[in-house]
């Protein structure tokens, strides 16, 4: 097991997943972490041209823009049983914010329904459910995140959100903090993969929604200690 990401892959069935911002530097974690515990992965990107960011992982690569055509976003989701969905505007521009973590979110979790995708496991952030308590320098992302995370609560899907701390590029410890509501701290990327990835064996994280930051308890344990 690699970076924390879950329990023995004897124990996980195989899922059809899409990883929604695939070429991020989140989403390049979750797609390995996938791919090594045996799932079938495809990798859903803004455009062909970022194929390359991906290219070699051994997954699958799909059109996959939720800013573009509505219709389009659900044939690249059809046939899937999950939707990790990895994505964040590319600069905290308003305008930006507003178009991908509001507005294309709202349009991933509505093409999900109609694709039949069963789970939805949504990348969010720490204090995106109560953004008045969040850094003002990003309050506007944490406000489009609240809008986003509220839509995917009221919909038909199986969902779980994870709300990390302040993202670092720091090697996996594959050790966090899980809670409804945690003090600010920090998390690497690959230590945020590694729930994502894990929230698929635990039952105990449907329709769950927490924060996590680094911490000392392993993955799987930090999530079956969710209520």
């Amino acid at each position: 097991m690699t970076g924390g990401g879950g329990r023995d892959r004897a124990d996980s069935p195989v899922m059809r997943v899409t990883v929604l911002g695939a070429s991020g530097r989140t989403g390049i974690h979750v797609v390995r972490l996938l791919l090594e515990r045996g799932h079938e992965v495809r990798a859903g990107l803004r455009s062909r041209r970022r194929a390359e960011e991906v290219a070699g992982l051994g997954a699958e690569t799909v059109v996959a823009d939720v800013t573009a055509d509505a219709d389009d976003l659900v044939e690249a989701l059809v046939g899937s049983e999950v939707v990790i969905n990895a994505i964040g505007a590319p600069d905290p521009d308003q305008a930006s914010v507003d178009l991908v973590d509001r507005d294309g979110v709202i349009t991933a979790i509505r093409a999900a329904e109609k694709a039949g995708v069963a789970r939805f496991v949504q990348l969010s952030a720490q204090f995106a459910d109560s953004p008045d308590q969040g850094d003002r320098l990003v309050r506007s992302i944490l406000m489009a995140k609240q809008i986003s995370d509220s839509v995917l609560r009221r919909s038909s899907l199986n969902w779980t959100i994870v709300r990390p701390g302040t993202l670092t590029d720091d090697p996996p410890t594959g050790r966090v903090k899980l809670g409804g509501h945690l003090e600010p701290g920090h998390v690497s990327r690959a230590d945020v993969a590694g729930v994502l990835v894990a929230v698929l064996d635990e039952p105990l994280a449907e329709n769950q929604g927490f924060d996590v930051i680094g911490g000392e308890i392993p993955i799987p344990s930090a999530l079956a200690a969710l209520s």
